[in-house]
């Protein structure tokens, strides 16, 4: 079994802290501007919050984020992944799946191919940790290098 999560060395908690810090502190330096005169800062600094607001967001709606890769005994292949509210499930039959391996000079993308359908593999690991992923998928499925 696979299984991948996103790296989150701040939490949800530690997120609003941090984004309380930077906006307070933001808009205090704005509001001392402003008392000193220089009122076009407010809006800006505003701004600034808002934007720091927006990309704590969009990280806190891909925290459930995973990847799942199993190869039962039965000869059958799930893969199950969450990308923000996106959720996919593959099934494929282990004799007929097989790893498809694309490289371009360092890059490399995975993907795991059953009946015509290729569906994204290893998305939330490394160019290397893909190509680790492929190593260790070899004694179980077909890895086909494109």
């Amino acid at each position: 079994m696979h299984l991948s999560v996103p790296n989150r060395s701040l939490g949800p908690r530690g997120r609003r802290g941090c984004l309380a810090a930077i906006g307070g502190t933001t808009l205090a330096v704005a509001l001392g501007a402003t008392l000193l005169g220089a009122w076009p800062v407010m809006p800006f600094a505003g701004l600034e919050v808002l934007l720091l607001w927006i990309a704590f967001r969009s990280i806190q709606r891909h925290d459930g984020d995973y990847e799942r890769l199993e190869i039962g005994a039965a000869g059958e292949v799930r893969l199950e992944a969450r990308d923000a509210r996106c959720e996919t499930r593959f099934v494929a039959q282990r004799p007929w799946a097989r790893v498809v391996m694309k490289e371009r000079g360092r890059r490399c993308t995975l993907g795991l191919a059953y009946a015509g359908r290729t569906v994204p593999l290893g998305r939330m690991l490394s160019d290397d940790g893909r190509r680790e992923l492929a190593t260790q998928l070899r004694g179980w499925l077909r890895v086909a290098a494109e």
